[in-house]
């Protein structure tokens, strides 16, 4: 369902010719009902067979995540799934910007009896590491990669893998949570052990492999 942005404008144009009173950057104040009408006729009916999935994309005014339409969606739907145009850039498809996407169902749809029992620590540590390795980038862009200590160097480089390895994929590719874990794991081993701080130990024995 696109362009929602495309809808709430209209119902912004909408509001003003009748003239009505605005609300957040002159968008009627009913628009998060009027969302939520349309978002929530996804889901399971009591006593019925089958569910519908609902993909509602929307365009970010100015690529900020705060304002009214991505905002007031998030509050409503059970997560997202953000693209960057830095990645898009760079060539790296899909163009997902982990950091800003969420699922608020992953909790309950991981760990044993669902994906695997370490898929919940080897996601926070990867995002861990990611957003440490971003931060460095902009530092490097200042001081330059060699007045990095190596630990650094280190995540710096793990956060050009992961876009690689782990975000990028192709478009007929079919990987599965087996695989994907496994290049996480692959990817794990190039960082030092007491930068791995997120994930049960006996997992770590289990799977991890160090790089040479």
């Amino acid at each position: 369902m696109t362009d929602m942005t495309n809808y709430c404008e209209a119902l912004r144009q909408v509001g003003a010719a009748r003239e009505e009173v605005p609300g957040r950057r002159g968008y009627p104040g009913y628009m998060y009902t009027d969302l939520a009408q349309l978002y929530e006729r996804a889901g399971r009916i009591k006593d019925k067979k089958g569910s519908i999935t609902q993909i509602p994309i929307l365009s970010m005014p100015g690529d900020d995540i705060t304002h009214p339409i991505p905002d007031l969606s998030g509050y409503i739907t059970e997560g997202q799934i953000v693209m960057s145009r830095d990645l898009h850039r760079a060539g790296i498809y899909p163009p997902v910007n982990v950091s800003s996407s969420l699922s608020r169902l992953m909790g309950g749809g991981t760990g044993e009896g669902r994906t695997r029992a370490d898929h919940k620590g080897v996601s926070d540590q990867l995002y861990a590491a990611y957003a440490e390795g971003k931060d460095l980038r902009g530092l490097v862009a200042i001081v330059g990669k060699e007045s990095l200590s190596e630990k650094d160097r280190k995540l710096l480089d793990f956060a050009d893998l992961f876009e690689d390895r782990i975000v990028r994929q192709g478009e007929d590719e079919d990987r599965s949570i087996e695989d994907t874990l496994s290049i996480a794991w692959d990817i794990l081993g190039t960082l030092d052990m007491d930068q791995i701080t997120r994930i049960d130990r006996k997992y770590i024995e289990q799977y991890l492999k160090k790089k040479a």
